[in-house]
């Protein structure tokens, strides 16, 4: 009998939720930017020349760090390289995808796919870059240094001499009666 009742409560609980995830979308959400299929073609030519760049700039730094005979900046930037050669696959397999779905329904949920793919390889080049310490700085810092007021010159003498000079006390020696 339990089991009778816990079957037709996950059955009601099963119903009201399909009934929620059909409801329309609230007025006053805005509708989604619809682009038109060459617009994303185009985009997606970008998208292929930009993941190009992308392993080809890896690859330099891959080489670079070889010259240098950097083993830890060389071990870093393979593995990134590793990384971007599965996600540009992956980014090949998406596009691929995308084309075959340019004239379908599909057409935006397959570009969404491909731009964060695009984006993913993006972010491992950005990586390799920090492993190969190849990174920007945003700004330049506002540093004020200031120099003591020591003279600096071995001709007037020592900076430390009673005569004109400052006046140091002599250490203060621990007593081990104290």
């Amino acid at each position: 009998m339990k089991r009778l009742e816990k079957s037709a409560l996950l059955v009601s609980a099963m119903l009201i939720a399909g009934q929620l995830y059909a409801q329309p979308a609230p007025a006053g959400a805005p509708p989604k930017k619809q682009r038109s299929s060459e617009d994303m073609k185009q985009s997606g030519v970008e998208f292929v020349a930009q993941v190009r760049v992308d392993t080809q700039h890896v690859q330099h730094l891959q080489s670079s760090a070889r010259k240098e005979k950097d083993v830890i900046k060389l071990s870093c930037v393979n593995d990134k390289f590793v990384k971007l050669k599965a996600e540009s696959n992956i980014f090949d397999a998406k596009y691929s995808e995308f084309l075959g779905a340019v004239e379908s329904a599909a057409v935006f949920e397959k570009y969404d796919q491909l731009s964060i793919a695009a984006t993913n390889t993006h972010k491992i080049r950005e990586e390799a870059d920090a492993c190969a310490g190849k990174t920007e700085l945003g700004a330049e810092s506002a540093t004020d240094v200031s120099a003591p007021e020591i003279p600096d010159d071995p001709t007037t003498g020592l900076p430390f001499d009673d005569e004109g000079g400052i006046l140091v006390e002599p250490p203060g020696y621990a007593s081990p009666y104290e």
